[in-house]
């Protein structure tokens, strides 16, 4: 049996790990200790606690000046000042302590825009608008992403006229942002709508054009509800048509706009008409599941997890909120709902990379250039040369810049899921990252490049309060995996860890030695070997690869 009942009482280590990890990507050994002893409505409450920004904007590494909002030109190339508005997102999800960020991304993974074309105004309005709408209604957000200026170009809807039609915007708003195909039971037909009825939603969405940021900023269309620039209507370039659907949405008509400020509604009535579906809000949970919970969605896990979840979002607007904390207090979501517990879903998922990269320099506190005194740095060596070209891309992830409009493979691509993430190119970028860590060297790139960070492992034992007592060989590596993985490793896989790795078949006696003849005379050569090879084999584990 699945459900969605809630669970009660005090949260402890292993459900607090299992949260943070699935909701966030900031996490420490306080957060983890702090989060242990809450209850689960304390807990993901306190995830929903909305944290302001570090930074409103980024800043062009040239200038050391905001470029967004300002009103201060950039003197950054166009793709460099894309890359810096990713490079600022990834740094407020590295900062953020809530589950803003999470969702955030996972919204991108539906609404799919490539950042990395659509420029730097364009898309910090596009981030900005998925992290309005992180905790509000997912309706109303696919309603605003029609005019959002960086989709109307992505998918063509800028170029969308009732001379020259365009389908490519409505067959994705039809099959990836809402209500889904579902099972194809005639030509055309695939039961939740049909080829015709990407048509008529096609000649619908006409006539919407994007807009470019004025200066000065007036004459701008300004959506009302959050101060973003948005598209705009031309009732000249709109089929003015009325709009009748297939019997896939009750062969309702749309009678069509009669002027400009008409389109509103006849775009508003076309929302209501897909998100009035039982369907839709279906399919949102469906992705939301496979986002937070797991991959495989069982007939039980249909009709007991998704089926209620889904009544629960249509009957809130379809709250992202109110949805998300019903699911994430469940006993379903923490695997207390059958005989054994932790044994499907607990350590189910493989990390995205940036779910294995952040925590890992949250939780071994390895700072990143500072963005005021070291701009360039963080920016340009850091976050576009080391995380982004670096990493992510040899790990199969184009943050933010998908290579298909479906989004990123892990997220869609059955049968495989999150499985999608580990191949034979993306391992060796995930196997690097400790290695880099530790020399502080771009080794995916070749030479000896600096990714801007690298951590000090001996102070980091000495000074980072992680380990109750550094002294102690067993104590180390018993804290360390406890925090670091899903479950409590089996007495095999500990002994490997201490024995095979840490103590390399030396009694545990000699680290203790070794640690003291450090602290008396300053020379850590002795021990940071050890602990080198220690951090490197926890992080290459196929238990710290899961979350």
């Amino acid at each position: 049996m699945a459900s969605l009942l809630p669970l009660t009482g005090t949260m402890g280590m292993s459900r607090a790990k299992h949260l943070l990890r699935r909701s966030t990507y900031n996490i420490t050994k306080a957060r983890l200790d702090a989060f242990a002893g809450m209850t689960v409505d304390q807990a993901v409450d306190a995830l929903f606690i909305d944290h302001p920004l570090t930074m409103d904007e980024p800043l062009d590494y040239i200038t050391g000046q905001p470029f967004i909002n300002s009103g201060i030109a950039s003197q950054l190339g166009s793709s460099a000042q894309e890359s810096t508005v990713i490079s600022w997102w990834l740094n407020e999800a590295f900062s953020d302590l809530s589950i803003k960020s999470k969702i955030t991304f996972f919204l991108h993974q539906y609404f799919v825009v490539d950042l990395n074309t659509e420029g730097a105004n364009r898309a910090f309005d596009y981030l900005a608008l998925l992290r309005f709408y992180a905790y509000g209604s997912y309706k109303t957000l696919a309603r605003k992403m029609v005019l959002d200026n960086a989709m109307l170009r992505y998918l063509d809807g800028d170029s969308n006229t009732v001379s020259n039609p365009n389908e490519n915007f409505a067959r994705e708003f039809l099959e990836l942002f809402t209500i889904g195909k579902g099972p194809q039971i005639g030509e055309g037909n695939y039961t939740n709508y049909t080829e015709d009825d990407i048509v008529i939603a096609s000649r619908l969405l006409s006539g919407w054009n994007d807009s470019d940021r004025p200066t000065p900023p007036d004459n701008a269309y300004i959506d009302l509800d959050t101060g973003l620039q948005a598209g705009f209507p031309d009732y000249n370039k709109h089929n003015p048509d009325d709009k009748v659907f297939s019997s896939a949405f009750g062969n309702i008509t749309i009678p069509g706009a009669v002027n400009t400020s008409d389109m509103d509604r006849e775009l508003n009535d076309f929302v209501d008409m897909i998100f009035n579906q039982t369907e839709t809000a279906k399919a949102i949970c469906r992705r939301l599941y496979r986002y937070f919970v797991r991959a495989s969605i069982s007939s039980t896990v249909e009709s007991q997890i998704i089926t209620p979840l889904a009544n629960t979002m249509r009957n809130n607007n379809y709250s992202l909120e109110i949805t998300l904390k019903q699911l994430l207090k469940s006993q379903h979501f923490y695997d207390e709902d059958d005989s054994t517990v932790g044994d499907h879903i607990i350590g189910g998922i493989i990390k995205n990379p940036i779910e294995l990269l952040f925590p890992t320099m949250t939780f071994f506190q390895i700072g990143i250039p500072d963005v005021y005194t070291d701009t360039k740095e963080h920016y340009n060596e850091w976050y576009f040369q080391s995380v982004i070209d670096t990493i992510f891309n040899q790990a199969s992830l184009s943050v933010l810049s998908p290579d298909a409009v479906a989004g990123y493979p892990a997220y869609y691509q059955e049968p495989g899921y999150d499985r999608n993430w580990i191949n034979a190119s993306s391992m060796v970028a995930r196997y690097k990252i400790p290695e880099m860590f530790i020399t502080g060297n771009r080794i995916l790139k070749g030479g000896d490049l600096a990714i801007g960070v690298q951590i000090d492992l001996v102070d980091f034992l000495e000074n980072g309060g992680i380990i109750s007592n550094a002294f102690i060989a067993e104590t180390i590596v018993t804290e360390l995996t406890d925090y670091l993985f899903a479950h409590p490793v089996s007495a095999e896989r500990y002994n490997y860890f201490l024995n095979e790795v840490f103590l390399e078949g030396a009694p545990s006696f000699d680290w203790t030695l070794d640690w003291v003849e450090y602290q008396n005379t300053g020379d850590d050569a002795a021990v940071r070997i050890p602990l080198e090879s220690l951090f490197k084999a926890l992080l290459y584990s196929q238990e710290y690869q899961m979350m």
